[in-house]
């Protein structure tokens, strides 16, 4: 069966070869979403969507309960008060394993997540995003 998927697959990628701009749509296609592929596939992809995604949009550049998690990766926070000049792994690390206590009274009333495996997961995920 997987045969029949990497057949469908290189049928689209060949379909594109020699045509000019349309082959390169969809090549363009093709490489977004083995990307996306490939970053859904990440360890922290399932934590982030069972304990991230109800409160925050992953894919949209909009706000639900807290601001987007889309390109938070490298982006200063956008919430008064936080120390960190921007959301790098060791700033994303702190705030994930306990909000309060980098801003005590956050609207991110989690307990935090206690686990260093999780919270490195959630972070390459997020670098990702």
């Amino acid at each position: 069966m997987p045969y029949f998927f990497i057949t469908i697959l290189l049928a689209i990628v060949l379909s594109g070869c020699g045509q000019g701009d349309e082959g390169q749509q969809t090549g363009d296609f093709i490489s977004t979403n083995l990307e996306n592929i490939a970053r859904e596939s990440l360890p922290g992809a399932k934590l982030v969507r069972r304990k991230c995604a109800s409160c925050h949009h992953l894919d949209q550049n909009l706000t639900k309960v807290g601001p987007t998690l889309k390109g938070v990766f490298g982006r200063k926070p956008r919430i008064s008060g936080v120390p960190f000049e921007k959301w790098d792994e060791a700033a994303l690390d702190r705030w994930i394993e306990n909000p309060a206590s980098i801003k005590p009274g956050t609207r991110m009333a989690i307990p935090g997540i206690k686990s260093a495996e999780e919270r490195k997961a959630i972070i390459e995920y997020l670098k990702q995003l």
